[in-house]
């Protein structure tokens, strides 16, 4: 049985114009996960100054579903920011 999140959720993006484009990470297996905070101050503690959207975890996984990606990760202690040129493996 999973456990829901009552409220909104801080989601890191990447925006482009009037795009935003979710931020997703990876576990140490390799698998992709969604981001979330459950607060700002822990999004900015784990990523720096960065754009955001608040929306609801039902909200996240409508979006991180067409992706295939099935896991949140919720306060995660450091998003590290990607390197650019770099080559996922």
């Amino acid at each position: 049985m999973s456990t829901r999140h009552c409220g909104d959720w801080f989601v890191p993006v990447r925006c482009s114009g009037d795009i935003a484009t979710l931020q997703t990470g990876r576990l140490p297996d390799g698998r992709r996960v969604g981001i979330a905070f459950s607060t700002l101050a822990g999004l900015r503690a784990a990523s720096g100054a960065q754009e955001w959207m608040r929306m609801t975890e039902d909200g996240l996984h409508d979006l991180l579903e067409p992706l295939g990606i099935e896991r949140i990760q919720l306060d995660p202690t450091l998003v590290a920011v990607p390197v650019r040129g770099a080559v996922a493996s």
